[in-house]
């Protein structure tokens, strides 16, 4: 079993989950270019997202490109003879695309989760009333 890492823009630090769990394992991260042509990202962004993943990925083997997302993955993935991908959740409907692509290609997919910062788990409607509830959790020592 050979596992890739898959970072994202919701997974973007040294101390992901995912890439913790596999400090040998290749990694990628995909600047999808179809969210790119619809997304309107200054140049500044793209240079802190860039610089952020080359931190996260400095010490191992990692592949940085722009194209389709799931292509990209599933070609890396292929050319290391990757079975396992492993990404950390966000809640997002790209992620969830990506995800069902990787699967239909038959890879394994493995979800990490970032660490709650508080227990809530109700809908958010407006941030005073969500604060209110857990600022005494969140800033405990």
């Amino acid at each position: 079993m050979s596992v890739l890492v898959w970072l994202h823009g919701g997974s973007l630090s040294p101390t992901d989950p995912a890439l913790l769990a596999n400090p040998n394992a290749p990694a990628i991260f995909v600047f999808d270019k179809p969210f790119l042509e619809r997304t309107r990202i200054s140049f500044g962004r793209l240079q802190f997202i860039f610089e952020s993943v080359l931190e996260c990925v400095e010490a191992r083997e990692h592949r940085l490109c722009v194209g389709i997302q799931s292509e990209e993955i599933i070609a890396f993935a292929r050319s290391r003879n990757c079975t396992q991908i492993h990404v950390t959740f966000v809640a997002s409907p790209e992620l969830d695309r990506t995800i069902d692509a990787l699967e239909e290609a038959g890879f394994k997919v493995v979800l990490h989760h970032l660490e709650r910062l508080t227990s809530y788990s109700g809908q958010v409607k407006r941030f005073s009333a969500f604060w209110k509830r857990v600022e005494t959790e969140v800033w405990k020592p």
